[in-house]
C-alpha cells in the first residue's frame, strides 16, 4: 500500500483512536484525521492538552480504527457470531510537530494547511501534526467468503524509511515432511500443498491451529510487524 492508498482507508474510517505515552503511561484517544499528502498523515491538537505535552515528550504513537463498525450483526449459519464484511487499519508511527511558518508557507497550495491556518485563526493554541513515519496493516476481512474464496487479505506497508516483517507463520522447508496436517487444520485458506508446504501469509490469521497440528515442529510463530 501507498500513502494515497492509506489516507483513501482513514477516509472511510473518518476517526481515529490513537495512543501516545506519557512516561510509561499509555493514553488514548479519538481523533479526527485531518487528510494527507505525500509527506505523510496530519491532525490538529491544542498545545495546551496533555496531548500535545505527549508528543512532544514522545513522538512515537499507535493509531488503528475500524470499517464499517466492527459490530457483529446476528449469527451466521452455523450459529456463530456474524460480522459484515470490513476491514480494520492499525499504524505504529512517529509524528512531527509542523512549524507555523510551515503551515502558513504551504496553506495557498493545500487544503490540509489552509484548513490548520483557519483552525489556528478561530483557536490560537491549535497546532498541525503530521505523521511522516510508519509502518501498520490493513486486516481486510471477509469471515463468511461472501465477496471472496478466503477470509483475509492483509496489506503490510510503510513509509517515511520504516520497513515492515511480513505477516503469517513460517513453515520453514529444512524441517517440513508435507504431511498435509497444517492443510486440513487451516479455516484460512492460508496453507499451500507442496513439498514443502507453505503458508500465504496475507491470508494468514495467526490462529496457530497449523502449530498445534505440525507433527515435525516445521512451523514459526508469526514476527512482529
Amino acid at each position: 500500500m501507498n500513502l494515497k492508498e492509506i489516507h483513501s482507508a482513514i477516509a472511510k474510517i473518518g476517526c481515529l483512536s490513537i495512543t501516545t505515552l506519557d512516561g510509561s503511561t499509555m493514553h488514548s484517544r479519538i481523533i479526527s484525521i485531518c487528510g494527507g499528502d505525500d509527506e505523510g498523515i496530519y491532525f490538529l491538537t491544542m498545545n495546551v492538552k496533555p496531548f500535545y505535552r505527549q508528543l512532544k515528550s514522545n513522538p512515537q504513537l499507535s493509531m488503528c480504527g475500524i470499517y464499517p463498525s466492527g459490530r457483529r450483526e446476528g449469527k451466521n449459519k452455523d450459529g456463530q457470531p456474524y460480522w459484515p464484511p470490513g476491514f480494520f487499519l492499525r499504524i505504529n508511527s512517529e509524528a512531527r510537530e509542523v512549524p507555523d511558518d510551515e503551515v502558513k508557507e504551504k496553506a495557498a497550495g493545500s487544503e490540509i494547511h489552509r484548513y490548520a491556518l483557519e483552525e489556528a485563526a478561530r483557536y490560537p493554541a491549535m497546532k498541525l501534526f503530521c505523521i511522516f513515519r510508519g509502518k501498520g496493516e490493513l486486516f481486510d476481512y471477509d469471515f463468511e467468503m461472501e465477496n471472496r474464496d478466503h477470509k483475509l487479505l492483509r496489506k503490510r506497508f510503510a513509509f517515511g524509511g520504516e520497513t515492515v516483517n511480513e505477516a503469517g507463520t513460517r513453515i520453514d522447508p529444512d524441517k517440513c515432511i508435507a504431511c498435509g496436517e497444517c492443510y486440513e487444520a487451516c479455516t484460512f485458506s492460508a496453507i499451500v500443498e507442496g513439498e514443502p508446504y507453505r503458508v500465504l501469509g496475507e491470508r494468514c490469521d495467526e490462529c496457530g491451529s497449523c502449530i498445534g497440528v505440525c507433527p515435525a515442529e516445521a512451523i514459526e510463530c508469526s514476527k512482529t510487524m
